[in-house]
């Protein structure tokens, strides 16, 4: 009991620091009257940032595309309709119908996130999906099954995706005839997204397009600004052997669950890679968390410097933000919104308007 009360003590002491890696607890000796131990972790390393005065890099936010709102309101439309088996007993799919598929796409023979679904609906044409997926799907018949390839663009909001060619197992299980709601029918399906009227969530649509354009100069100014810090010739990071290896091990532990829940095992996957687990780690895995570490230091320390922090004016504001953005309630908000992911959203946005 007397051991479990001086290690919580030592823990609390040694969280009171700075550090970059989990405390280990190391036993040096053990008696009949004592037991000496050693609670040990690597300190966070300081680094220098070099003069930031002559970086200059433009903030640019792109303009919503009539295209994007198109895209985005076919899909409303077709939430606002019901579908009935086609009378006219179509059985091969053409631009403008909507149909219902399966699929799961695959990127190096392994599933992503946002890349599976069954039972979906799509129209053809409408642009929903990325380039050359849905004239693929033309001319498939009901029940057929086939691969289509197609390369994500460079400009993917998710980056580990850009670029990268994806493989998807299409299955067209029907084509449907489309009616428009019309009447109650219409207004109650309204009312239960939360609106009054069509025009209410095209608006919103437009709004929503607008955030994620926000949103992703946000993050490419951020992007190129850290890259820009790094590549000044008076900053300084060195990290730690064992910071790089807790992160190398950490995201080889993340991307092994992932492989693992797809039913796939290590074995299998580094062989269809053609290289072992030590070279994956050194070959793949380093670059990318050497750069993910010294992104996160220069973060962590441009946040210290600038003395930002998160009030409770900027939680509440963050809240009804959510809940106005999700139609939700705000203690409904407060319950599913982790409290440490709001603060990350705040300071980050409190940085950039900083920086730019």
């Amino acid at each position: 009991m007397l051991i479990d009360v001086e290690y919580k003590a030592a823990i609390e002491l040694l969280m009171k620091e700075k550090i970059a890696t989990k405390p280990t607890f190391i036993i040096n000796a053990i008696s009949s009257e004592s037991v000496e131990a050693v609670l040990r972790s690597v300190a966070m390393p300081k680094i220098k940032i070099g003069d930031r005065s002559g970086i200059k890099i433009k903030y640019v936010v792109e303009k919503v595309k009539d295209e994007e709102v198109k895209g985005e309101v076919s899909q409303l439309e077709l939430m606002l309709q019901k579908s009935v088996d086609s009378k006219d007993k179509i059985i091969i799919a053409k631009d403008g119908d909507t149909i219902n598929i399966d699929f799961l796409g695959k990127v190096d023979g392994i599933k992503f996130e946002g890349g599976e679904s069954k039972g979906f609906d799509l129209k053809l044409g409408s642009k929903s999906f990325i380039d050359g997926f849905e004239s693929q799907v033309e001319g498939m018949k009901i029940g057929e099954e086939k691969n289509i390839k197609v390369i994500f663009p460079e400009q993917y909001p998710e980056k580990k995706l850009a670029n990268k060619e994806a493989i998807f197992t299409v299955k067209l299980n029907a084509i449907k005839e489309i009616i428009n709601l019309e009447g109650d029918e219409l207004k109650e399906k309204l009312k239960s997204f939360g609106f009054n009227s069509k025009e209410e969530i095209v608006l919103r649509i437009k709004k929503v397009i607008a955030d994620k354009k926000i949103k992703e100069a946000d993050d490419k100014y951020f992007r190129e600004y850290i890259d820009a810090i790094i590549a000044l010739k008076d900053t300084k990071i060195t990290l730690p052997e064992e910071i790089l290896s807790q992160e190398i091990e950490d995201e080889f532990k993340r991307i092994e669950a992932q492989i693992l829940q797809q039913g796939m095992n290590m074995k299998d996957y580094f062989k269809m890679l053609g290289m072992s687990a030590d070279e994956f780690k050194k070959n793949t895995l380093k670059e990318s968390s050497i750069k993910r570490v010294s992104d996160g230091l220069i973060y962590s320390q441009l946040i210290e410097e600038f003395k930002i922090k998160a009030t409770e004016k900027d939680f509440t504001a963050e809240y009804e933000r959510i809940a106005k953005d999700s139609k939700s309630n705000i203690e409904e908000v407060k319950k599913q919104v982790n409290m440490s992911s709001a603060e990350s959203n705040i300071l980050y946005k409190k940085l950039i308007n900083l920086i730019k």
